[in-house]
């Protein structure tokens, strides 16, 4: 939830430092410097107080996960047990929520969100809190007030406390007061510099600003080190401080933390996945400029074991590269300070004065790319078994919640898979939009071997999880507000491949499209449908609206008012999966159906179970009887379909005559027909 004021922040940060003299004169005059101030002002309020920022996201992340109804309070409780542990905002020589109070900011928010949910547990327990007869919301507020006023108190205690004992209020930041003493006893060699970049990554891999937590350790150990080289040039002697924040920023940080550049190039050149492409083609420009976070946060390497590796080493190497090639003397030392985004070739020459440094910054670069490029591929690997393995999941608890009647809720926050859900349903959307969702068809054949008709079915090829069971994508589009409109998108779908096949084949046939009794509850569903088919003015193929018997349909009287003026203008109904359910006779008692599908489990376990063949041979009777058109469904075998005919079934559709097919091969199929 925090990327976008990372990325906010970020180019709010590039453009208020773009490193071009020009450019910088325009922005102080321009407006009379309004546009700068403004930069700064969107700094400030994104990547510069980015301890708010993320205060606020993580406690309101952990309030969704700990508990719908409080979950407002926790972003509240967070932020002001923070202030109450550093005393406020006022008296200190710095800004509370500057990104180097991060790590502080972090550690409050987790323990204040914990202890919270703790008291809030134990509060519920006493009674006497509750007032009969008042506002819900007033209740919990009432339950709310003491774990929140003993937590905010306690923060502050605990604070206060730490000043008075220290005689300082940089205690109070204890993130860069204990990193302040880590590196205390290392100067700026070679030993203090890996460990400044190890520590800095290792933050960052936690989603915590490394390079301004540590922004006080830096100055400490590199920020005096070109004074002294300029210093060392002016008398006459060679520049001796190899190491400094511009030797970090050019040569090590490439593109920011991580050498982003290198793992961005990485990604373009190798990866497999569309959105792994499209995140490396968008961060690619912000790189250029040494802006990571869309980089970091949009793959993610945050918190991706896998990518934790590359992420510290490359940074390691390429310290140790360019640390052997100044004491080597192919790339002079360091001496002017440079900003930190000036661009790769450009920065390297304005640090040293020479194309050297320009050619150190492409080799390091090249070797972060080979050091990536097979963490991605292990990474895109993982990431793809990962995504396929939920989706399995989600199919098997869509088919267990069909057989008991409990259908799983996928976009509840409840349900343990609700973020790849979440994922799905925006992909469907999108693929919809994009005409990426196809139609398979699957023939219908009477007995005689002619073509009935064949039954219109949803097929998404997902990039990563490949084809997902229809029921699946159905769910998701009503739980995710876009069933009605993929219904439209469908029928217009149908329709079209309907009008293609008309030359294709030789007497009229009918064509199933199947439809939910959620769909046919939207305002205006029937007109919208009869006006999408009406407008393709099929001659031959005959539209069958199938309706599912599994979701509870009520049969009102304008139900049946609607349904009667499509069968007028030649469309018919059929009832699927019919003997499932016990509404299935009540559907069939109102004259609006004019045919029945057989459950496809009876169909199934038709040879050997002679249950399933009375309960078989009693539906089909009784849809004679009613002048209604049988379909078998599940057809696989010989024994099946013979056993069908015995029973008087004559229409069938299945795996012994046809597998779902594209629309180029049902063109294939229907030409080879006699």
């Amino acid at each position: 939830m925090a990327i976008p004021f990372l990325i906010m922040g970020s180019f709010s940060l590039l453009l208020r430092n773009f490193p071009s003299d020009a450019y910088q004169a325009f922005l102080v005059h321009f407006l009379g410097g309004a546009a700068a101030e403004l930069l700064e002002t969107l700094y400030t309020v994104s990547l510069g107080s980015l301890a708010l920022v993320l205060s606020i996201t993580i406690s309101l992340s952990y309030g969704l996960q700990a508990k719908t109804d409080t979950f407002i309070l926790y972003p509240v409780v967070a932020v002001c047990s923070y202030l109450a542990f550093c005393g406020g905002m006022e008296g200190h020589d710095e800004y509370v929520f500057k990104a180097e109070w991060v790590f502080t900011a972090m550690c409050i928010t987790l323990l204040s969100c914990v202890l919270f949910r703790q008291l809030l547990k134990f509060g519920s327990r006493l009674r006497k809190l509750h007032t009969t007869g008042a506002e819900y919301l007033f209740n919990i507020s009432i339950q709310s007030l003491f774990p929140a006023v003993i937590i905010v108190a306690g923060f502050a205690v605990v604070g206060y406390a730490l000043r008075t004992a220290w005689g300082s209020s940089n205690i109070t930041n204890f993130g860069s007061y204990i990193f302040l003493n880590i590196f205390d006893r290392l100067s700026g060699n070679l030993a203090g510099i890996l460990l400044y970049v190890v520590v800095t990554h290792v933050l960052w891999f936690f989603g915590i600003h490394g390079t301004n937590t540590l922004e006080a350790v830096s100055q400490k150990l590199f920020e005096h080190n070109i004074s002294v080289n300029q210093s060392l040039l002016l008398a006459g002697s060679a520049p001796t401080e190899l190491f400094s924040k511009t030797f970090l920023d050019t040569f090590v940080f490439l593109g920011g933390c991580g050498c982003a550049l290198s793992f961005i190039i990485a990604l373009c050149i190798i990866s497999r996945k569309s959105h792994n492409r499209k995140i490396a083609y968008v961060a690619l420009p912000s790189a250029l400029f040494n802006i990571s976070e869309i980089a970091v946060f949009g793959f993610p390497i945050i918190f991706n074991f896998t990518m934790m590796i590359p992420f510290i080493l490359t940074p390691v190497v390429l310290t140790l590269t360019s640390t052997l090639a100044a004491q080597a003397g192919l790339v002079p030392v360091v001496t002017q300070s440079v900003e930190w985004t000036v661009p790769i070739l450009l920065s390297g020459y304005k640090a040293t004065g020479s194309v050297a440094g320009s050619i150190l910054q492409l080799v390091n670069l090249l070797i972060g790319v080979l050091i990536y490029i097979p963490f991605i591929k292990r990474s895109e690997q993982k990431e793809t078994l990962a995504f396929q393995k939920i989706v399995r999941r989600m199919e098997q608890d869509m088919a267990a919640g069909e057989g008991s009647g409990t259908l799983p809720h996928f976009l509840h926050h409840r349900y343990p898979y609700y973020s790849y859900a979440k994922t799905l349903a925006m992909d469907l959307s999108n693929a919809m939009h994009r005409g990426q969702l196809e139609l398979f068809y699957q023939p219908q054949l009477s007995s005689g071997g002619n073509l009935h008709g064949m039954e219109a079915l949803l097929r998404w090829k997902h990039p990563v999880a490949g084809y997902i069971a229809p029921p699946v994508l159905i769910a998701l589009a009503y739980e995710g507000g876009f069933l009605h409109e993929l219904s439209r998108y469908l029928l217009n779908l149908a329709c079209r491949d309907a009008v293609s096949l008309e030359p294709h084949i030789k007497n009229d046939l009918y064509l199933s499209i199947n439809i939910s009794s959620k769909q046919m509850e939207e305002n205006g569903f029937f007109d919208k449908s009869l006006d999408i088919i009406q407008s393709y003015k099929l001659e031959h193929v005959h539209l069958v609206l199938e309706i599912t018997e599994r979701s509870a349909m009520i049969i009102s009287d304008t139900l049946m008012h609607d349904m009667s003026r499509l069968k007028d203008s030649g469309i018919s109904f059929s009832l699927d999966d019919f003997g499932m359910g016990h509404n299935s006779i009540l559907y069939l008692q109102e004259r609006i159906f004019d045919e029945v599908k057989l459950d496809g489990k009876l169909v199934s376990q038709l040879p050997g179970n002679e249950r399933s063949k009375d309960i078989l041979s009693g539906i089909i009777s009784m849809a004679q009887s009613l002048d209604l058109r049988i379909v078998a469904e599940f057809v696989e075998t010989e024994e099946q379909r013979d056993m069908l005919l015995e029973l008087g079934c004559t229409i069938y559709q299945g795996y012994y005559y046809s597998r779902p097919l594209c629309y180029t091969d049902l063109t294939a199929f229907l030409n080879s027909l006699p």
